[in-house]
C-alpha cells in the first residue's frame, strides 16, 4: 500500500507534507494518527459525542481542502432532523446527518467517504469527488472505502454470535442487500449467522 498516495486523496498539501509517512509501518498506526491529528473523525452508530460534532469536522476539513467554510450554519442540521423524522430512533441522527453533509458537501466539490472496519463505528473522511470515488477503488483488506448511501433505508443488522460473543454489524455504513448476508459468519470463531439462502442461523437485531 502506497500511504502517500492515498493520503494525498484526503489531505491538503500542507497536511500531507506534515506527515512523516515514511515512519508508519502499519495500518492501524496510520489510522489511529489520523484520527490523532482530526484529520479523519470515529463516530459510534448511537450518536454524536457532543452537539456540532459532525458540524465541527466537516467543517475543518473544508477550510483545509478548499480554504473556505461550510456555506451552512451549524444548527441547519439539527433543525433538518427534527422537520424530518417524526419519531426519531437511537441511531439515526448519525446517517441523517452523514447524508446531509454530503449533499452539500457535493455542491463544494467534495463527499463524504466512510471507511468500513466492520463494527459499529463510522469512521469518516472527506476528499474531492473525484477522489473519493478512486478510494473506493482501492483494493485493500484494510482501507475499504464507500461512499454514504443510505437512501433506501435498509436496517442495520446486529449478530450475537452465541458462540464465542463476538458482535458484527452488517449495514452500517452502505445500505445491504438481504441476499448479500448469505453465508455471513462470525469473523472470529467462523460460527454461521446466515445459511447460504439468507436463513438466519443466530438471533439477528434489526434496526432500521
Amino acid at each position: 500500500m502506497n500511504y502517500k498516495v492515498m493520503l494525498a486523496k484526503v489531505l491538503s498539501e500542507k497536511e500531507l507534507a506534515d506527515m512523516d509517512i515514511k515512519k508508519i509501518k502499519e495500518d492501524d498506526a496510520l489510522l489511529e494518527e489520523l484520527i490523532r491529528k482530526e484529520y479523519a473523525l470515529v463516530v459510534d452508530w448511537s450518536g454524536e459525542e457532543g452537539n456540532n460534532y459532525l458540524f465541527n469536522f466537516f467543517n475543518q476539513r473544508t477550510v483545509s481542502l478548499l480554504g473556505r467554510q461550510l456555506d451552512i450554519s451549524s444548527n441547519e442540521v439539527y433543525q433538518q432532523f427534527d422537520k424530518d423524522i417524526d419519531t426519531p430512533k437511537r441511531g439515526d441522527f448519525v446517517p441523517f446527518a452523514l447524508e446531509y453533509f454530503d449533499k452539500h458537501l457535493k455542491s463544494n466539490g467534495l463527499r463524504v467517504v466512510l471507511l468500513d472496519m466492520g463494527n459499529d463505528t463510522y469512521y469518516i473522511f472527506v476528499a474531492p469527488k473525484t477522489d473519493a470515488d478512486r478510494l473506493t477503488k482501492i483494493k485493500s483488506t484494510f482501507w475499504k472505502f464507500k461512499l454514504v448511501s443510505f437512501q433506501n433505508k435498509t436496517p442495520l443488522y446486529v449478530a450475537n454470535c452465541p458462540k464465542c460473543g463476538n458482535i458484527q454489524f452488517f449495514g452500517l455504513d452502505t445500505d445491504i442487500d438481504e441476499k448479500n448476508l448469505a453465508g455471513k459468519s462470525c469473523s472470529d470463531c467462523g460460527t454461521l449467522f446466515w445459511d447460504d439462502n439468507g436463513n438466519e442461523m443466530v438471533e439477528i437485531e434489526k434496526y432500521y
